[in-house]
């Protein structure tokens, strides 16, 4: 995921089967016929067949980066037939002489691009930058990899109120999500139900072989954990790393919003009011904090002709959802709010802008709707929709509707599951107490699971710890040189050697 410097948006739910492998490495070199890999699911068993291998021919584009393309089956069941092409980038070891390998990178999103991300400067820490050629790459339909080309219908979809009170506001609310679904099933065609996840943890195992490497690190950030675990499930002997920051649980109910994910995010309002009730600066202490002042504001976005332009209820959700992502933002929250009850509503639309560039909507809610179980027709997801706002009135509504397109899609195919990947080296799970968008008990369960799961609770507000905690950087450079796992229980701001 891509977030506040560097992990994502909001996971609305987390997700999908995957696949089971007795496969590992394919071991090596070209040959005639395309490598197998047999996959499990709870119930269902799928042969998947792996082309033979290619070397990247890299390009140098500028930047000290080197870039290149690797084609994938679209259908890993067919890899004689239609193809992608993924775009990868390469930073190479600043220290060739005591390079280690490669590590492969993916910020999640889903939909975020890892090309643009390590561009960006991505690399764990200057060591790993000596160490390691950093590599990102960006999943199939995303970014520069045979983008997905739809997203005409978006603004319309999310001008709408996901939090509908009428049956006026409802009805328009299911017709743009309907238009939006319309859209992207009229442009992608076949290829929209390969877009998922399970497919891209096999284009993982594609880029290593076309990397050369027998085994390859890797780090995964949000929706990216979830890449990386799948891969290191179908393939263990391929993986000589593992970090996984903002960890999506794979066993999580196959639902759209669940009840765990509303409550992190009602937490986190809850804790940025207290907060700003202690502050004598919070702007909006006069009115009652954070959260009456937002109902306010809200109240009048229902009722009033306020002004600003493009600005209803489902951006100032937005906005306060934004917010979540840490708590450097929360006095802007505050800020936002205080200006919005003097009429002014610059600074939310400012913050929803924000939470909605986190990432490309059409890719996010293309594979979040392929990874993940739910309603199935306008009927079905109105019903689990009012369930959400049951749960929480200001945003039950807002993170299921987040993705109404995905009821007008087929329904998902994948089976949420453990994921124990016997065979991988121990994987470092990093977890941050206080984190809205992937909450700290899916990373522990994650390292519980995992047949070697070595968990770091970290003790930050915020999505993931890489590059907001030095202790969570440190310990992450100690194991991805030295393979050194922090001591079981082990926990950060505690210094890390």
């Amino acid at each position: 995921m891509l977030a506040r410097r560097g992990a994502g948006l909001i996971v609305l739910a987390a997700l999908v089967a995957g696949c089971s492998s007795s496969g590992g490495s394919d071991g090596d070199t070209a040959s005639s016929a395309p490598a197998s890999t047999t996959t499990q699911a709870p119930t269902t068993t799928t042969t998947v067949l792996l082309p033979p291998p290619v070397p990247i021919d890299w390009e140098r584009c500028g930047g000290g980066f080197e870039c290149g393309r690797v084609v994938v089956p679209v259908d890993y069941a067919d890899p004689a037939g239609p193809t992608l092409e993924l775009a990868v980038i390469r930073r190479p070891a600043g220290d060739p002489a005591n390079r280690i390998g490669s590590l492969v990178i993916n910020p999640g999103g889903p939909g975020s691009s890892g090309v643009r991300r390590v561009r960006r400067g991505f690399v764990v820490s200057p060591e790993v930058a000596e160490r390691f050629d950093v590599v990102g790459f960006d999943p199939r339909g995303v970014g520069e990899s045979t983008p997905i080309t739809c997203g005409a219908s978006v603004p319309a979809f999310r001008a709408t109120d996901l939090a509908p009170d009428s049956e006026e506001e409802q009805v328009a609310l299911e017709a743009a999500a309907a238009a939006l679904a319309a859209e992207c099933a009229a442009t992608e065609g076949e290829r929209l139900a390969h877009l998922g996840t399970v497919e891209v943890a096999h284009d993982v195992e594609v880029i290593r072989r076309a990397l050369g490497e027998p085994q390859v690190s890797f780090v995964g950030l949000s929706y990216g954990t979830l890449i990386g675990l799948l891969w290191a499930e179908a393939y263990p002997s391929s993986v000589r790393a593992m970090v996984l920051d903002g960890v999506v649980d794979p066993t999580a109910a196959g639902e759209t919003t669940s009840e765990e994910q509303i409550d992190a995010v009602d937490d986190i309002l809850a804790a940025i009011d207290d907060t700003c009730r202690a502050d004598p600066d919070c702007p909006v202490t006069s009115v009652g904090g954070v959260l009456a002042a937002y109902d306010e504001v809200a109240r009048r976005l229902e009722t009033e002709d306020v002004p600003g332009d493009g600005v209803g209820p489902t951006q100032l959700a937005y906005a306060a959802l934004y917010a979540t992502y840490g708590s450097e933002y929360w006095p802007r929250l505050w800020d936002a709010l205080a200006d919005a009850l003097a009429g002014d509503l610059d600074d939310v639309a400012s913050m929803a802008a924000s939470f909605t560039g986190l990432v490309t909507y059409a890719p996010f809610a293309l594979i979040t709707c392929l990874d993940t179980g739910h309603p199935v027709g306008a009927q079905a997801w109105r019903e689990d929709a009012e369930s959400s706002a049951r749960h929480s009135s200001r945003f039950g509504a807002v993170l299921a509707n987040e993705l109404l397109p995905c009821a007008f899609w087929p329904r998902a195919t994948f089976v949420p599951h453990q994921v124990v990947a016997p065979g991988t080296p121990a994987i470092l799970v990093l977890g941050s107490t206080r984190d809205a968008a992937t909450p700290y008990d899916q990373a522990k369960r994650v390292a519980r699971t995992l047949d070697d799961g070595v968990l770091l609770t970290i003790d930050i507000d915020g999505h993931v710890a890489l590059g907001d905690s030095d202790c969570a950087t440190a310990a992450a450079t100690r194991y991805l040189v030295d393979l050194t796992v922090p001591a079981p229980g082990a926990r950060c701001p505690v210094a890390v050697p």
